[in-house]
């Protein structure tokens, strides 16, 4: 494990939240490698938690389950708590008031890798295009995860280790770089920084909850995207410009001061939706994407309005793009002819590749492609349309459950906003009948 946990070293832990979907879990193991004593506290009970103990036993875990005693809290050296819990919580806040460092899994992650990292990030839309993403790199690089291939894909070259002709090759001495999927769509990798080497990727689908923490610790990906910004968790969030900062962190590090104290830092490279007044208004130091405006359509000069160029175009059913910081896996100048030269860029791809409905679904595959091309260099974007053509879509989102009576039935109960679920009807041209529940949340 990394030098950097070394200052947990035979502390008191304590994890607030153990959950059903293995962040907690993950965190417990993370402190049991460094801490003297682990607490997990939980409102829930053992019976509904059981799957997640079972992955702890064996190891020196307590646990406090049913409640949270803020004892526990004051006695502790170090917090990890999950997501959905406010860092002005009152026991963390006492947590620090007894000089506990309080901190979340993804924090943790994010400070000590030291792979490329993509982070995704939006209203609506980043779990698709961020799959969409990983499947893109997964086509020229080795998929580190190989329990995840076919999950979202139709089978084909690439999709198992040793199917492609590209795994296991060489560059040069080096191994094939791996590409790793982590987040709220991946699985939580706290514990496989050791395995995660310095030329790999690591594509991250990252929540509000997850990026308002990051303005504590300064940090951010080294290639961020913005799908959207419309109302979203505002039950959670104080208020939208709460909302929007906790977004902003995508891409906000490292400072000029940052870099000025370590060169050697990787600027932060932002790409926003042009399409979308939500992320216009961020004013972040940003390029753009859009199905609408070709390449080119902003100049930099516009920079200090939120966004510099188009980037990455899927006008007129074509997606070119025109990236200008691609970087090669193996740190040489990129100088590539070979794809179909467009009037702004390259032209990679075709709205006929992808099979999803929606336009914000080619929206989301622009954006991917984008960010593709980033991590991935051109040879990501050469195959972009193989992964595209092979892409089926995530469950739950406007996801194909098939036919009764004649009639297709869709699944988008992910679609928990107004604006995502008029967006999933604007998929249809007409005949769609909608069964629509609803509670409290923006």
């Amino acid at each position: 494990m990394t030098a950097a946990f070394e200052r947990f070293r035979g502390k008191r832990g304590l994890v607030m939240g153990l959950g059903l979907f293995g962040g907690g879990t993950e965190a417990a193991k993370f402190l049991a490698r460094y801490c003297d004593r682990v607490l997990v506290t939980d409102l829930r009970n053992e019976d509904v938690l059981a799957d997640s103990m079972r992955e702890l036993e064996g190891l020196p875990i307590e646990f406090r389950l049913g409640e949270h005693r803020r004892q526990d809290f004051e006695h502790a050296e170090v917090v990890i708590h999950s997501p959905a819990v406010r860092p002005d919580n009152p026991l963390l806040q006492a947590a620090r008031a007894h000089g506990a460092e309080v901190t979340m899994e993804m924090s943790l992650f994010i400070e000590a890798c030291e792979a490329r990292t993509v982070g995704i990030t939006g209203s609506n839309g980043k779990t698709t295009t961020a799959l969409l993403c990983y499947e893109m790199l997964c086509e020229v690089l080795e998929r580190a995860q190989p329990e995840l291939a076919g999950r979202w894909t139709e089978k084909g070259p690439g999709t198992e280790k040793g199917s492609d002709p590209l795994f296991g090759t060489k560059r040069g001495s080096d191994p094939l770089p791996r590409v790793w999927l982590g987040g709220n769509c991946g699985e939580p990798l706290i514990n496989r920084l050791d395995e995660i080497g310095k030329r790999d990727v690591v594509v991250l689908e990252l929540s509000s909850f997850q990026l308002q923490d990051w303005h504590r610790i300064r940090k951010s990906c080294n290639f961020g995207l913005v799908t959207n910004i419309t109302p979203n968790h505002l039950d959670w969030h104080k208020d939208m410009a709460e909302y929007i900062w906790a977004k902003s962190a995508i891409a906000m590090y490292p400072t000029d001061e940052q870099q000025q104290a370590d060169p050697d830092l990787l600027p932060s490279w932002c790409y926003i939706n042009a399409d979308d007044a939500g992320c216009l208004a961020m004013g972040l130091h940003a390029d753009a994407f859009s199905t609408r405006l070709a390449c080119d359509a902003f100049q930099p000069e516009a920079r200090h309005e939120g966004f510099g160029r188009v980037e990455a175009s899927g006008a007129d059913g074509e997606l070119v793009v025109n990236v200008p910081f691609t970087l090669r896996l193996d740190e040489e100048e990129l100088a590539r002819e070979e794809l179909p030269r467009h009037a702004n860029g390259w032209k990679i791809a075709e709205r006929a590749d992808l099979h999803l409905p929606g336009e914000f679904n080619w929206s989301n595959a622009v954006a991917a492609a984008c960010m593709a091309g980033l991590a991935g260099g051109f040879s990501a974007l050469e195959n972009c349309a193989r992964a595209m053509r092979r892409f089926r879509g995530v469950e739950h989102r406007l996801e194909f459950c098939g036919e009764v009576n004649g009639a297709r039935c869709f699944n988008d109960s992910i679609a928990t906003t107004p604006e995502s679920t008029i967006a999933g009807l604007s998929a249809f041209e007409s005949g769609v009948h909608l069964l629509l529940g609803a509670a409290t949340k923006v």
